[in-house]
């Protein structure tokens, strides 16, 4: 159990207490990470904060080219939910959707699973 006020500084802690699902299901089918910024902005509410993460150079397990990251709202004419925001990862070929309820929630799980997780953590 994480203490109140503790900020965590891994992505899976985060989205482990943040994320309506921390293990959503994973979908495959995707070719490129061009295909999955297109394919994704048609699911986005494009008048809505909207930003895109590729890996860091200090994240030893994945590579810009193939692997990417969005937060997003998702589209106003799709059903009512109360996890509005999506942090939307994809790691050749695979997409998962965490669903979040604050956009910033959705960023900074993002900007985590950019980072890597950090040394000792694993």
């Amino acid at each position: 159990m994480i203490a109140q006020g503790v900020t965590p500084r891994d992505f899976l802690a985060h989205v482990e207490i943040t994320a309506a699902d921390p293990t959503p299901a994973m979908q495959s089918g995707l070719y490129s990470v061009g295909q999955f910024f297109a394919v994704t902005g048609l699911y986005a509410d494009l008048d809505a904060p909207f930003e895109k993460f590729e890996p860091s150079p200090s994240n030893d397990w994945l590579s810009p080219g193939y692997a990417a990251a969005i937060a997003y709202r998702t589209d106003p004419s799709a059903p009512t939910t109360d996890h509005p925001y999506i942090l939307a990862t994809y790691i050749e070929g695979d997409v998962t959707r965490y669903r979040f309820t604050r956009f910033g929630d959705a960023a900074r799980a993002g900007r985590l699973w950019a980072v890597g997780t950090p040394a000792g953590a694993a």
